[in-house]
């Protein structure tokens, strides 16, 4: 399979140069608080890990879930050039997934909602990825 269908855990250190634009990129794109460094020192202390494929890269955190105690794969970033990426991604995300034994994956978009009513500012929304 092209490396597209798989993605392949790396040493930030190690490809921090390449993938550090990206990172920047979605800093921009989605007015985040975190700052690319951030996103460096949790991959250096383990408590983050970015896996490379072909035309893009992804940060997640492993976690569980506070309420019910299952374990989830929060998506920290996922970036990619190219059209169609997420449908190319998705499942090479879920495989991850599987194969880390997760029982779903989460992530946080600045998506359009509730801004069109008076005092809510829209900050992030949760998406959530049922495995199994």
């Amino acid at each position: 399979p092209s490396m597209i269908d798989t993605l392949e855990q790396a040493d930030i250190r190690d490809v921090w140069d390449e993938i550090r634009p990206g990172i920047e990129y979605t800093k921009r794109k989605t007015g985040a608080l975190w700052r690319p460094e951030d996103i460096y020192a949790a991959c250096i202390s383990n408590r983050a890990f970015v896996y490379i494929g072909e035309t893009g890269f992804i940060v997640v955190q492993p976690g569980q879930n506070m309420f019910n105690g299952k374990s989830e794969m929060f998506i920290w970033i996922a970036y990619a050039q190219g059209e169609k990426n997420i449908e190319r991604f998705q499942s090479a995300v879920d495989d991850l997934a599987d194969d880390h034994g997760f029982d779903k994956m989460t992530m946080w978009s600045c998506r359009p909602g509730f801004d069109r009513i008076p005092g809510w500012k829209a900050v992030a929304t949760v998406y959530e990825r049922e495995l199994g």
